[in-house]
């Protein structure tokens, strides 16, 4: 009948099924966190989420950028570049923000703590050209040309996000 086999179905699906790799996970937590791990049995899933994923929604403020965006390899937080870079970001609707941090980083969410924790750092393309922003995603690094106008900056920005596919990880020259 119908309802037995949505009952069989489910207890397969939701327990004897995974039964082995729950088992697994859970030695492997265990191994990992000691003691600690039990406490991780009072969180419900949105809030085990958020604390291993970051924030569903991707949120900083004017304030956040000047302080937690830093600068290097000749830019400084009073580059144009770099002032012209904050106004996009926060120009940004959050599913562009999103796409950003997956281009800049591989990873569409802030982590946990917001963007101080996310060390995302800006520097001049070392190529010197004024073709599309670059990433060194495992290193939280963008490389932005010195564009002549903010315009310019948007839309190749824009440009490089869309069709990053992800990341869009820096060669430097030899």
């Amino acid at each position: 009948s119908l309802p037995e086999f949505v009952r069989l179905a489910s207890a397969f699906w939701l327990d004897t099924g995974v039964r082995r790799q729950m088992v697994a996970f859970r030695k492997g937590l265990y191994d990992v966190l000691g003691a600690g791990a039990v406490s991780l049995w009072d969180f419900g899933p949105a809030e085990l989420r958020r604390l291993f994923c970051g924030e569903d929604e991707v949120a900083w403020t004017e304030k956040e950028l000047a302080e937690h965006l830093q600068c290097g390899g000749g830019y400084s937080s009073k580059s144009e570049q770099v002032s012209w870079l904050r106004e996009e970001m926060l120009a940004m609707a959050p599913p562009l923000r999103a796409k950003f941090l997956e281009f800049v980083t591989s990873c569409p969410r802030l982590p946990p703590g917001g963007l101080k924790e996310l060390q995302l750092s800006v520097h001049p393309d070392p190529a010197d050209g004024t073709g599309l922003p670059r990433s060194r995603a495992c290193a939280h690094r963008l490389f932005l040309p010195r564009y002549a106008s903010r315009e310019e900056l948007a839309r190749q920005l824009h440009e490089a996000i869309q069709s990053s596919g992800g990341h869009h990880e820096q060669q430097l020259p030899p």
